[in-house]
Parts: C-alpha cells; sequence; structure tokens
C-alpha cells in the first residue's frame, strides 16, 4: 500500500474518523513488515492493538481463578463477628448524636438566611475570578491524582490479569 493511502488513513485514524475497514487496512500494513521510514514510529501501536487483540483467555481460566480465591480465602474468626456487632453500634451511636447535633445547630441558625451568606459574597469582580480560579486549580489537581490512581490500579489489575492467563 502506498505511502499517501497510508498517511490518508493515519490523519482519519488521529480524528476519530476511520471505519473498521480502515482500521484493519492500518493493522495490516503496521504488520506487514513492509513500512515507510516516516511511518515507523507508529509500527509499535498498531502492533499492540494486534498482539493484544490475539490475546485469548486459557480454557481453564474459570478454574484457575477460583481456585485462586480459595486458596486466598480468610476464615472468619467468631471473635470477629462480636467486633463487628460493636462497631456497627459504635457507628449507629455516631450518626445519631451527628443527628441531634444537627438539628440543634439548625434550630438555632438565624431565620434571615440571605443574611448569613451574604458575608461571604465578593462584590469586586477581579476578586470573584481569581477566587474562581483558584477553585478550578484545587479541583484540577484533585482530578490530576484521582487519574493517576486510577491509571495505577488498571495497570495493577492488566498485570494480575496477565498472570493468571499464563
Amino acid at each position: 500500500m502506498d505511502y499517501k493511502n497510508i498517511n490518508h488513513l493515519l490523519e482519519k485514524y488521529w480524528k476519530g474518523e476511520t471505519s473498521l475497514q480502515d482500521e484493519e487496512i492500518l493493522k495490516q500494513y503496521f504488520n506487514n513488515g513492509n513500512i515507510a521510514p516516516q511511518l515507523e514510529q507508529y509500527k509499535s501501536l498498531f502492533q499492540y492493538f494486534k498482539k493484544e487483540q490475539d490475546l485469548m483467555i486459557s480454557k481453564n481460566f474459570d478454574k484457575q481463578l477460583l481456585d485462586r480465591i480459595e486458596k486466598e480465602s480468610i476464615v472468619v474468626p467468631a471473635k470477629f463477628h462480636r467486633l463487628y456487632w460493636m462497631s456497627s453500634i459504635r457507628s449507629v451511636a455516631a450518626i445519631g448524636i451527628f443527628l441531634i447535633g444537627a438539628v440543634f445547630i439548625f434550630q438555632n441558625l438565624p431565620h434571615n438566611k440571605t443574611d448569613v451568606w451574604a458575608q461571604y459574597e465578593i462584590e469586586d469582580e477581579q476578586e470573584a475570578i481569581e477566587a474562581t480560579k483558584a477553585a478550578l486549580a484545587l479541583l484540577s489537581e484533585k482530578m490530576k491524582k484521582g487519574s493517576k490512581k486510577a491509571t495505577k490500579g488498571f495497570s495493577e489489575m492488566r498485570s494480575a490479569t496477565k498472570k493468571i492467563l499464563k
């Protein structure tokens, strides 16, 4: 297949506009071994897709998984059940105290609620923009942390799955 056609398909691919047939053409081209030097950088990506597509679960996967779960299962002693009930009672008591405190606080709030929140309102437009930027920066930082944790968990799950498949 010629370089121009593959380059055009790659452009469509990066825009998300390719059909399944177009993607299959790209996979075949990059797994063929006859790749233009300008396109060598994409070779490993499409070879990875092909390799992952060919990966199959072994026939005894279910049995291996159940055996591993049974091997790692923990017998719960009777003492744990008593501790569980005690922690449940503590949780219920904590919720009760929280509710009583909430009722007490809400009864003692001023009746004119707009005056309470007026003290937090920002009058200066520039100051409001800066406060919004700070809040969005904080949100972005927290989202990045969550994304990193999710990526790490996904890679750990993938490696565990590969160990089971072997």
